[in-house]
């Protein structure tokens, strides 16, 4: 069979090898021209018979030979594997069936035939179909003689397609294995590389990157079959005495590896991250002293969201809610009730937040102190429990009010009503995963100044306690005196998961 010259090709592929699993491969008396099958480490079989060409006769494995064994982990074979013009290549196991021949150079030649049947081959695991080795087969040897010093052996590649048709290896790749160590005598180094020529395949006088001069044994190489779809092979071992060593005792020795490729895919660049999801719900006090808040908090948010998405991106959702009230011209156009009854769905009679109708029910002294649209506290606790928060997104609350957090009208100064209705929103907060930040605004809550600062250090001490206990940040008129925009910018950044 006359075919091209073959050039052999370093593989800058990536592939991770499975090698046939030969760990229960045993010889039995009378297996010449037998087949006997193997696991191809897929999940089918590789048939393997060894026989001998005719005019030949099979050795009796007498005189220290060794008959063919499976040969796990083979010592060459693991040695070589993956170096030189194999780079890009792994295999957690170079397996092997090895032999080792008796017959002296008493004739002008050896001779010894492997023929491979992929019949049960699980080539569709690899890229290809059953039935057939394909382009991601490797067939491999190791050991045979390099021609130099004791003996040169040739390997003639024939076999049959899919169709039965005659095989062809004209497509075939050669790529060839890293120095194996030294055998016990020095100049037994295991070091030249192969050549893939018509079909023929051999050692040279080329010594593998490390090896020693006259090499005598080839590391292994790998052939690399095409997409032809080989359902057999047949591998025809001639081995030659070199020089004057006709009559030397040398063992012909070898190993045969399949090993079936699972091409590596390149590594991609990773994916940017995407921004945290964040729900921020502003609240806001609906007394007629926060207008000015709602105004110049409507008039801003957008160019804080804007600003924001650069100095700290987030998939945000905002939602602008008043307490027991909205606020016309502005973004406050839905109540904290509204939007739980009607948009998540909740029944009223779960929320914690008071009405108007509630007030009936309260004694004039509790009248007095009392306005529900400054249930701050209650406002927390309700939107921290039912608000319709997407799932995985970092949750906050911005509530913005000007009195104490338990209904408001602090003239009297903050109660033990107002600390214990903050307590219960940090708490309510904390167990549904929620930030609170707070913003305390502008009240007169005395004409005697000393009062008034007292009255205002203890409200603001309490806002700043809901937000420092829930992980957020607190706010007061001062930070807002140049506008809104770095205040919501604060919060919306702030809202952000903690890394």
């Amino acid at each position: 069979m006359s075919q091209p010259t073959n050039t052999q090709s370093s593989s800058v592929e990536e592939l991770d090898l499975v090698f046939w699993d030969t760990s229960a491969y045993k010889w039995i008396s009378g297996d010449w021209n037998k087949w006997r099958y193997i696991p191809d480490g897929l999940g089918g079989e590789i048939g393997i018979r060894y026989g001998v060409s005719p005019g030949f006769k099979p050795s009796a494995w007498n005189k220290g030979g060794v008959a063919p064994f499976g040969s796990v982990k083979d010592p060459t074979g693991t040695a070589s594997f993956g170096k030189h013009e194999q780079a890009g290549m792994s295999s957690t196991g170079v397996n092997a069936v090895r032999m080792q021949g008796t017959m002296e150079f008493d004739d002008a030649q050896n001779n010894f035939t492997i023929d491979l049947d992929f019949s049960r081959y699980k080539g569709s695991k690899v890229g290809g179909e059953d039935g057939v080795a394909g382009a991601n087969t490797f067939i491999g040897v190791s050991d045979i003689y390099a021609g130099q010093t004791h003996g040169k052996t040739t390997i003639t590649i024939t076999g049959t397609l899919a169709d039965g048709s005659a095989a062809s290896p004209a497509g075939w790749k050669l790529v060839n294995g890293g120095v194996a160590p030294a055998s016990k005598a020095s100049f037994d180094a295991p070091s030249a590389e192969m050549s893939l020529v018509n079909g023929v395949l051999q050692g040279t006088n080329k010594s593998a990157p490390g090896g020693k001069a006259k090499p005598t044994n080839c590391v292994m190489g790998l052939m690399r079959l095409d997409a032809a779809g080989y359902k057999t092979l047949h591998l025809r071992y001639d081995i030659f005495p070199a020089a004057d060593n006709r009559g030397a005792k040398r063992i012909d020795n070898s190993a045969l590896y399949v090993a079936s490729a699972f091409p590596r895919k390149p590594a991609q660049p990773p994916e940017p991250a995407k921004p945290p999801l964040v729900d921020l719900v502003v609240v806001i006090d609906t007394s007629v002293s926060m207008r000015d808040e709602a105004d110049a908090l409507s008039q801003t948010i957008e160019a804080a969201i804007a600003a924001a998405k650069t100095k700290c991106p987030s998939d945000l959702r905002v939602t602008y809610l008043g307490i027991e009230g909205t606020f016309k011209k502005t973004r406050f156009d839905a109540t904290v009730r509204d939007y739980l009854t009607q948009t998540a769905k909740v029944d009223a009679s779960s929320l914690r937040g008071r009405t108007s109708a509630d007030a009936a029910k309260l004694t004039e002294e509790q009248k007095k102190v009392f306005d529900p649209r400054e249930d701050g506290a209650r406002a927390i606790e309700d939107v921290a429990t039912h608000y319709d928060w997407r799932p995985g997104a970092a949750r906050s609350i911005f509530f913005l009010g000007d009195e104490a957090l338990e209904g408001g009208v602090s003239v009297t100064g903050q109660d033990q009503e107002d600390i214990e209705a903050a307590t219960r929103a940090i708490e309510v907060a904390k167990k549904a995963g929620t930030r609170v930040h707070t913003y305390l605004g502008t009240s007169k809550f005395s004409s005697d100044a000393k009062k008034h600062d007292r009255i205002y250090k203890e409200i603001q001490g309490e806002f700043a306690r809901v937000a420092q206990e829930t992980g957020g940040k607190s706010f007061t008129s001062a930070d807002a005196q140049s506008g809104f925009q770095s205040v919501l910018e604060e919060v919306i950044c702030g809202s952000r998961p903690k890394p």
